[in-house]
């Protein structure tokens, strides 16, 4: 079983410490999977994610105040149950041990209040089966983060250029389109969570996208939250209230142009 990977599963204000955590475990041998850290420049994020927890042969389940308005991992973790992978939960607050689903009660967990070198020297021989000789890498070249793409069916074939783009910009991107949706979870619930991670909004304007019965609302959610939206006009969409007077990325005559607009705004943006 050596070298097997593990799956760490977390809520995103708990990103330091498994920062740490990760690093710590592949010192030690474990070869983990964290999204930040294993997710290619230019890949699906959802996916990836997807493809990971099929692979992972153990899970950390990193239990706070944070996790348990995480809408992904209560998916992450209904995916793998039933099957013969390993759970550990991390207990890193009080809250995090309060708010631990009751069917993960029956795992043993780890806790880290007593201090994190005791809970990490505890991790790494519950993981000892886990273990190589030697300290894990990473395997790819690691993506700065993802974009959401929000657009309409009639569009999509804009998103396989597009993701050249982001590839050499060094994101991944996150679309739903791609994969599965799991009609038992509330989609807009579902949005607001991969929304709210993204590092920017990309939408799609054209005609069907102003009849689109999601695209419309996730615009308006990012400029909630302020998430930098970017409007790329893939088709001229006519009279437009929701975007009237407001900039756009036109994409309708020149590509190639339209690319080194979109460059210059992320560069603006910091992105």
């Amino acid at each position: 079983m050596t070298g097997q990977r593990v799956f760490i599963s977390y809520s995103r204000e708990d990103r330091p410490f498994v920062d740490r955590l990760s690093q710590d475990l592949r010192s030690g041998g474990v070869a983990t999977w964290q999204d930040t850290k294993e997710i290619a420049a230019g890949e699906n994020w959802r996916l990836a994610i997807e493809e990971s927890l099929q692979s992972a042969s153990a899970m950390l389940y990193v239990a706070s105040s944070a996790s348990p308005n995480s809408h992904w991992m209560a998916k992450e973790v209904q995916a793998v149950l039933g099957s013969e992978k390993l759970i550990i939960p991390l207990i890193r607050d009080d809250q995090g041990e309060l708010g631990l689903p009751s069917f993960l009660r029956e795992y043993q967990w780890v806790d880290f209040r007593p201090g994190y070198e005791r809970g990490l020297a505890q991790l790494l021989a519950a993981l000892q089966p886990f273990r190589a000789e030697v300290p894990a890498g990473t395997s790819k070249q690691q993506a700065k983060g993802y974009v959401f793409l929000s657009y309409a069916e009639e569009d999509a074939s804009f998103v396989d250029e597009l993701k050249g783009f982001l590839k050499q910009r060094g994101y991944g991107y996150w679309d739903y389109r791609e994969s599965e949706r799991d009609y038992h979870q509330d989609l807009y619930l579902a949005l607001e969570s991969v929304i709210q991670e993204a590092v920017a909004t990309l939408s799609f304007v054209s005609p069907d996208w102003k009849r689109s019965r999601t695209a419309v609302k996730e615009y308006y959610f990012s400029i909630e939250i302020g998430i930098p939206v970017f409007l790329l006009r893939v088709r001229h969409p006519g009279p437009t209230l929701v975007i009237a007077g407001l900039p756009y990325i036109d994409f309708t005559e020149d590509h190639a142009s339209g690319f080194k607009r979109l460059e210059k705004e992320l560069t603006r943006k910091g992105l």
